[in-house]
């Protein structure tokens, strides 16, 4: 089978098979089913038989099996999510309480987040609040590596010298989250 073949069979046949695919599935995977049949009808072009009629029932074929395999990668990938959902639902049910909302809600921590430079600031919430790797983290910053890295040790350090001096002068008052 030619190009050109092909051409006449995909214009012959597109439609058809997004009609039947989109009945079962929708219209964005039914697309998908049209570009994976015409796909594996190409890769499998010497197999097509020379009869038009059961060359187009072949295709067809083709089509239904990949509507088919659609609609199971959709059962899986659902199945697959609820178990994650109820896995991470059982989880959490267990926890401890998160330590974050207490700091969060500490003015000692608000203090301190006040004292930090705008850079400062951005680190932080980089390193600690979001945890990103330390490659990610510096590419943000257009930072090397270790550039970041000895970033991050002076802001630990600025930030235990300021936990330290304000031991005294800021009281440690927990208010909850919405409160000023």
């Amino acid at each position: 089978m030619g190009e050109d073949e092909f051409k006449e069979l995909y214009a012959r046949l597109s439609t058809v098979i997004f009609s039947y695919a989109a009945r079962a599935l929708s219209p964005e995977q039914a697309k998908d089913v049209v570009s994976e049949t015409f796909a594996a009808v190409w890769r499998k072009r010497n197999d097509l038989p020379l009869n038009r009629d059961e060359r187009s029932r072949w295709v067809i074929g083709v089509g239904k099996k990949q509507v088919l395999q659609e609609q199971q990668r959709v059962r899986r990938k659902h199945h697959d999510n609820r178990f994650i959902y109820e896995h991470a639902k059982e989880s959490t049910k267990n926890a401890a309480p998160d330590i974050a909302d207490a700091v969060a809600g500490s003015l000692q921590a608000r203090w301190v987040w006040q004292q930090l430079k705008p850079a400062e600031q951005e680190l932080v919430n980089l390193a600690f609040v979001r945890g990103l790797a330390d490659t990610a983290a510096a590419g943000i910053l257009g930072l090397t590596v270790t550039a970041y890295t000895t970033r991050v040790s002076r802001a630990r350090r600025h930030i235990a010298a300021l936990l330290e001096s304000s031991d005294s002068s800021v009281p440690d008052i927990h208010v909850s989250r919405g409160e000023s």
